[in-house]
């Protein structure tokens, strides 16, 4: 079985004071690099998952933040190509949202 390569982006508003409307208008363009790199493989756009601020009792996180998850199978050669790749698009994304906290995860997994 081919292994498949995970690349997750976690992205958190740089401050309470933006709404849900902002947070999509300045993220989205840079979501999209996820899409395309996904659809390059097949037609399914990645796994988005947006999460508001929590209440006002819990002040553990009161900003937006979405997840942005990517997951391609392809072979061992091709693979080590799209990690690289995985990289700059993360490297591209932090670039786009100096002011927004990124966080980004890229794995490899073997199945048997």
């Amino acid at each position: 079985m081919l292994p498949a390569y995970l690349l997750t982006i976690d992205i958190i508003a740089s401050t309470s004071t933006i709404d849900e409307k902002q947070f999509h208008e300045i993220v989205d363009p840079c979501l999209s690099h996820l899409d395309r790199l996904k659809r390059a493989f097949d037609r399914i756009p990645c796994k988005k998952s947006y999460s508001p601020p929590f209440g006002e009792n819990d002040k553990s996180d009161d900003r937006w933040s979405v997840r942005g998850v990517v997951m391609i199978s392809t072979g061992k050669t091709r693979g080590e190509y799209l990690l690289e790749l995985y990289q700059s698009i993360a490297h591209l994304i932090m670039l786009e949202l100096p002011d927004f906290e990124v966080k980004a995860s890229i794995n490899k997994l073997d199945f048997s």
